[in-house]
């Protein structure tokens, strides 16, 4: 069962989100995110819980 919804989906860029994180996918490979308690941040810091559990959804 998903628990996340597509927003867009382009020829290059996909944009998902669930109900606390989004993320931007550029050819499935995840290059922006935000969530609702820290806003934009880097994805090479995935200490925020809410972009990592989404992108556990995303990708598993």
């Amino acid at each position: 069962m998903e628990d996340y919804r597509k927003i867009f989906e382009g020829l290059a860029y996909t944009i998902i989100e669930d109900d606390e994180a989004s993320i931007v996918l550029l050819e499935g490979k995840p290059i922006a995110a935000s969530c609702i308690e820290h806003g934009n941040h880097d994805l090479l810091d995935l200490n925020c819980p809410h972009v990592e559990k989404l992108l556990k959804k995303v990708f598993s």
